[in-house]
Formats: C-alpha cells, structure tokens, sequence
C-alpha cells in the first residue's frame, strides 16, 4: 500500500545553478547562474501532497483561509471527489501550501533545492534522463490530472515522483521587484493554454522556472499549481 505521506532523504551537497525561462514582457531580476550553491541534508515528500492529505490536513489543524476565493473549487460539500483522492491538489495559493507545511514542521522547497531534487548528482535535464520521454510524466495537454504515482519510470534519481508535467508546484522564496511580488513556478503542467500569451505550460525540464506574479488569494489559486513539503535535517 503506498505511503503518500512518505519522505525521501537526500544528503546536503553543492551544485552549479543554471536556469531558463522564457522572457515575455520587462526583465527579471533573479540571478539564474551560472553560480554555486548548497543544498542542507532534507527530507522530501516523496509524492506531491494530494488531495487526500490536504483534506487530512484541514480536519487536524482546523485551517481556514481568510479569503476563500477560489479555495479548493474542484472540490464539492468540503470534500475531493473520490476518483482525486491521490490526485496532486489544486486550487490552493502560496499561503494554503505554506499553512500547510508548517503544520508539519515543514516548508516548502526553495527553487535551487527543487532543482537538485529533480536532476540530482548527475544534473539531468529531465528527473528520468536528458531525453524528454512523453510516457514518463503527464504532458497530455488537457485540464487533467493523474494520480501521483502514475509514471513511476518518471522519477528522479533520488526517488521522488512525479516532478515533470501533471501540475506545476510551489517554490518557498518570494521576491519583491519593487513594483510586486512574485515567485517560481517548477515541473511544468499537463495543461497548455491556447495563446503564447498564456502561462507556458506542458511538461519541462529540470533547468526551467516559471515566474508568478503572486496577486490577490483568489488569483493565486489555479487548477494547475500544486506542492510538495521539506524539512531540513542534519546530514
């Protein structure tokens, strides 16, 4: 039976940070490398956190978001439906995710740490290899999600499962540019829109970030966005 509350322990090490994404409209501040950086001793969720344990997780703490615009809307009478039960969750903002892990004594990953935990000690260019495979990860495409254990030949080298396409996951950092705040998208989604002016969406590489402009709750929260927690530790 699968533990979907399983983490993962990956040793500290350093690494040489390089990222990409694509440059629409002004610039980004963020300094995409090259550039050397650590990663501590963690513990990763192994899967992202579904739609189950987020339930779990709002009858345990009791979470109650001061702005419930739309707050978990695929959901239905306070509850998933029973085909998402190990469905990635949706639908939750920067704050939802990070409730969330700090109930756990946990945080989110930050995107350097994401990017390690995807390529590992072999800097791959997807978590599987350096050849995009599209029956490893869910790159359908459309609005729909599979369960997070559906492509196990997708995993990172260390383990940890669906890191490519299915739905984008939260980074920890947030940034402030001066004119508004904003963080990084990692993995890509199965969903791609039907305008170059959409968000990019479709499966992506490990070396690949997307920047968010973090606005109201309401706005913050998609059907494409999900996240997985960490926990430093000592290696």
């Amino acid at each position: 039976m699968t533990d979907f509350d399983e983490k993962v322990f990956i040793q500290g090490d350093s690494y040489i940070y390089r990222v990409e994404h694509r440059i629409m409209e002004g610039d980004c501040e963020y300094d995409h490398g090259p550039r050397m950086v650590k990663v501590p001793s963690l513990l990763v969720d192994k899967y992202p956190v579904t739609n189950d344990r987020f339930y779990r997780f709002l009858k345990e703490s009791g979470y109650e978001p001061r702005n419930r615009e739309n707050f978990l809307r695929h959901w239905e009478a306070g509850r998933y439906k029973e085909e998402d039960r190990n469905k990635p969750v949706i639908w939750v903002s920067h704050k939802d995710a990070e409730a969330f892990a700090q109930w756990y004594g946990c945080r989110l990953m930050y995107d350097h740490e994401w990017q390690y935990v995807a390529s590992g000690k072999e800097k791959l260019l997807y978590p599987w290899g350096n050849q995009f495979q599209r029956e490893r990860c869910n790159d359908s495409g459309k609005e729909i999600l599979t369960e997070v254990t559906a492509n196990p030949k997708g995993q990172s080298p260390f383990g940890v499962w669906d890191m490519c396409g299915n739905a984008h996951e939260w980074t920890q950092e947030i940034f402030d540019d001066g004119m508004h705040e904003y963080t990084f998208l990692r993995g890509g989604a199965s969903y791609k829109a039907p305008h170059f002016w959409h968000a990019e969406g479709g499966a992506k590489p490990n070396n690949w970030h997307l920047k968010f402009q973090l606005l109201n709750e309401g706005m913050n929260r998609c059907g494409t966005i999900t996240f997985r927690c960490v926990r430093e530790v000592k290696g």
